[in-house]
């Protein structure tokens, strides 16, 4: 079976169609789902580097300036 490929552009003559078979249909599907296993990797990474750093943040603000912190925890 042939799966035509449609596109957004629908100025005529820019790109000729295409017919994917399913053979390839099914790579590009596999290709696209490591991509995005591989992206949501990257994104739990960031995020915990993100916490990482907020946490090192708080630390290096509270070991500068306690006593401001300490005030506002206050009132």
């Amino acid at each position: 079976m042939k799966y035509p490929i449609e596109t957004d552009d629908k100025a005529e003559g820019s790109l000729p169609e295409r017919e994917l078979t399913e053979e390839q249909f099914f790579e590009q599907f596999a290709a696209l789902e490591d991509g995005l296993a591989l992206l949501q990797i990257h994104m739990r990474g960031m995020s915990e580097n993100a916490r990482l750093f907020g946490n090192l943040a708080t630390h290096m603000r509270r070991s500068i300036c306690p006593t401001t912190l300490s005030a506002r925890q206050v009132g």
